[in-house]
């Protein structure tokens, strides 16, 4: 994929990889607002993904 940044530059770079970074960097902000959050006593959960996703039922 080809861009130019807000400064103008020029870049290339292959698109997997620019989904991984934004797929990270998502993550990267939500620690932060996470965080934030438990800084002013705001408890918001579990924010683990995995404990959020049921169980399915065991197959015979």
């Amino acid at each position: 994929m080809s861009y130019h940044n807000t400064k103008g530059v020029a870049s290339s770079k292959r698109f997997s990889q620019l989904i991984y970074h934004f797929f990270n960097h998502q993550t990267h902000h939500r620690g932060q607002v996470s965080t934030l959050l438990f800084q002013v006593g705001i408890d918001i959960g579990v924010t683990d993904l995995l404990a959020l996703i049921p169980d399915e039922p065991e197959k015979r």
